[in-house]
């Protein structure tokens, strides 16, 4: 029997090849260690900042977040804002929460990032206390800070990765000069990316990009491979990304881009490899849109400036405007200086088609598209392909074709900035040698401009991460940049007040003033530029009050209030506090208001709300005790006395001496002896029943009360 020959043919890989994967494994060894060293330089100093901006929205007043694992299902559940609206809501439900407050248009389904933090918190959370010693949430920002900067170099990374995988190093080019390395380290260093890096919140934009440059990378290697695994592994990556952000969605055309960029893989291979991408991002919509609703708010966005600041312009302005906006967006890639985190009404201004700041705008972007266009049709250039990398992002973002609650924020731009980085790191390492043909002097520029770039870059990063140390740095910071913005003003403002208020500067007096006076200025400011702004009309009229108990000035304010919103509850319950507090300030000689500045403020709520009975109470007290005008006191007493609200013994003792006054001696009586059923050890009350008795011929309980006021007189002042 002949034996059977077996023909197997075995792929060889040569030495040369050998040696090309040996290298690139030392260059990304390289990469990978670079990246890392330089990430922690660049935001090492925010490992010890505190939690600062939103992240009160995602973690520290966010109820499910609060609850570690226990929070995961209601964070999956709702809406990403309801857990933080639940914390300042506790007697309603969460769905009452998901209903009422749809303040920004379409919602917000981003549970990725809230689990990662429940997570850290499970593990590493502490309880933070205030001054005091009470608790007031658990975090750990160290930690929280540490995985944003491990995310974001790991997403560096990979876009180096991606980038090598389609351009390959040369063989006669040092690694850091490779376009590849020039793009991923810039796209690190770039300033504009500490909003989210330093801002813990911002872990959502860096999640997006991960899971979406991953998605990217599997697809590229399924492609190469024909491994199903590779399908399974993009589909979840982009899944992962969207659940983190929906920006990811705009990776459903990055990434068939790429591949017919810059592969050699044909259009079915190229839509086989999209197909279950866009089949896992129809069920993340589904899942959005059976958690959020179809409509997500758009009714009541559209009645507040601070969450639709195109509310006032016309459709003409709009466009203009964003246009602006898209241009201010290139100026801070190039120059990434000021920065600041607020970019609200009126920091950008509404303007008009015949603003050049409009049409030269719209000229170049209608360049940038015609030119990107053209690529994707004729040439396929890099340059071409950075400027969809630029702009599918940004699109979503731009308020063009939806609103996103505010002109422009820069961690918009974060995805965006690849386009750019891979514009600059082209320029380098791919134009600057035609233009320079020996290869050493060529080097020694390319070096001496890369070096140029990110230093200057890592000088900004650096020194911007130090305002988001807290809200306090970072509000005070920005307000100098964002002068015209009403919210940065009213958020200054609001910091500084709470600051004032903290023990050890209520000690120092010169200190707590100076506090107080600029966070006025702030939030006057603030109201200069949108006077119907109620929290700045909330926060300048607790300044006022905590300044010198200026009555009037603060009751004026939360007047203004409750002339937009009547029944406003922060405003009314702000009102009853400073009224409540009114008469004995007054006696006390610690107010600036005198009493007719109280009867003024008094007048400005009751023009709104007659039925004010602390407001009724408190004019009928400085009628008759402060200006001995007893009609009026009886009246506005009388008043307060049918009105529904909290009736201690001082209003009743008040109401006793109005009518005692007015030789109206029974209903003085029973309003004296109610005052005695809510505070039996006043003698000063039990010497009015005395005189009332006396008054009505009733000797006798007159003597029993006058003895009784001696009492309890004698044994205050032994105390």
């Amino acid at each position: 029997m002949a034996k059977q020959k077996h023909n197997f043919k075995q792929k060889t890989i040569s030495i040369p090849e050998v040696g090309n994967l040996k290298r690139n494994r030392e260059i990304n060894l390289f990469v990978f260690i670079t990246i890392s060293i330089f990430a922690f330089i660049l935001y090492g100093n925010t490992l010890t900042h505190d939690y600062a901006l939103d992240d009160a929205i995602v973690i520290t007043n966010n109820k499910f977040t609060q609850k570690g694992f226990g929070g995961i299902s209601n964070i999956l559940k709702y809406d990403t804002f309801v857990g933080f609206w639940l914390t300042n809501n506790p007697n309603k439900s969460a769905e009452q929460i998901q209903e009422e407050k749809k303040l920004v248009a379409g919602g917000r389904y981003r549970p990725l990032s809230l689990i990662s933090f429940a997570i850290e918190l499970e593990f590493f959370g502490k309880n933070i206390k205030d001054e005091s010693g009470k608790v007031l949430y658990k975090g750990n920002p160290f930690i929280s800070h540490f995985f944003n900067i491990i995310l974001y170099l790991l997403t560096s990374y990979l876009l180096f990765l991606i980038l090598s995988k389609l351009f390959p190093p040369e063989k006669d080019k040092k690694w850091y000069l490779s376009f590849p390395f020039i793009a991923s380290i810039l796209f690190l260093a770039h300033p504009l990316h500490t909003e989210a890096v330093a801002n813990i919140k911002g872990r959502d934009e860096i999640m997006t990009l991960l899971g979406s440059l991953a998605a990217l990378w599997f697809t590229i290697k399924y492609l190469d491979t024909k491994k199903f695994y590779y399908l399974i592994a993009s589909s979840t990556s982009l899944f992962l990304g969207l659940l983190s952000k929906e920006n990811a969605i705009s990776f459903l055309a990055i990434i068939p881009i790429t591949v017919y960029y810059f592969t050699k893989h044909n259009l079915k291979s190229n839509f086989k490899s999209l197909t279950p991408l866009l089949i896992v991002s129809a069920i993340f919509l589904l899942i959005r849109a059976s958690v959020l609703g179809m409509g997500g708010g758009e009714k009541q966005i559209s009645q507040e400036i601070m969450n639709n600041p195109f509310i006032y312009a016309n459709s003409a302005q709009k466009m203009a405007t964003i246009f602006f906006t898209l241009w201010l967006y290139i100026k801070l890639l190039f120059y990434p200086h000021p920065l600041t985190y607020d970019y609200y009404p009126w920091q950008i201004e509404i303007i008009n088609w015949a603003n050049p700041k409009a049409f030269l705008p719209l000229i170049l972007y209608l360049v940038l598209g015609i030119y990107a266009v053209y690529g994707l049709l004729k040439k396929k250039d890099i340059f071409s392909y950075s400027i969809w990398f630029y702009l599918l992002p940004l699109s979503v973002v731009s308020n063009i074709f939806f609103p996103v609650g505010t002109f422009m924020n820069e961690r918009f731009i974060f995805i965006s900035s690849i386009g750019f980085c891979i514009f600059i790191a082209v320029l380098l390492a791919k134009y600057l040698p035609k233009f320079i043909k020996n290869s050493q002097t060529n080097s020694y520029i390319s070096i001496l401009i890369l070096i140029s770039i990110l230093s200057l870059y890592s000088f900004k990063t650096i020194d911007r991460n130090k305002a988001w140390k807290n809200d306090l740095s970072l509000f005070t910071t920005d307000v100098k940049t964002s002068t015209n913005s009403a919210k940065s003003n009213c958020s200054a403002g609001g910091k500084l007040i709470e600051e004032a208020q903290k023990p050890i500067n209520k000690e120092n007096k010169e200190v707590h003033d100076k506090m107080i006076n600029q966070a006025i200025i702030y939030l006057e400011r603030a109201l200069e530029i949108y006077p119907e702004y109620i929290d700045a009309l909330n926060l300048l009229g607790n300044a006022y009050y905590e300044l010198n108990y200026n009555v009037y000035k603060a009751l004026s304010n939360y007047a203004e209030i409750l002339k937009l919103k009547p029944y406003h509850s922060i405003a009314y319950g702000n009102s009853q506090i400073v009224l409540q507090n009114t008469i004995g300030l007054l006696n006390s000689q610690s107010t600036v208001s005198t009493p007719d500045d109280i009867i003024a403020g008094c007048e400005e709520i009751l023009k709104i709300h007659p039925e004010f009975g602390e407001a009724n109470h408190v004019m009928g007290t400085m009628y008759g005790k402060h200006k001995n005008m007893l009609d009026s006191s009886l009246f506005y007493l009388e008043k307060a006395n049918q009105c529904n609200f909290y009736k201690d013994a001082s209003f009743y003792r008040d109401l006793g001496v109005a009518y005692g006054m007015s030789a109206q001696f029974k209903p003085a009586l029973d309003n004296f002896l109610k005052s005695l059923e809510l505070d039996s050890n006043d003698f000063q009350t039990y010497f009015n029943v005395g005189i009332t008795y006396q008054q009505l011929g009733d000797f006798a309980n007159a003597n029993l009360y006058f003895q009784k006021a001696q009492e309890i007189q004698n044994s205050q002042n032994k105390q």
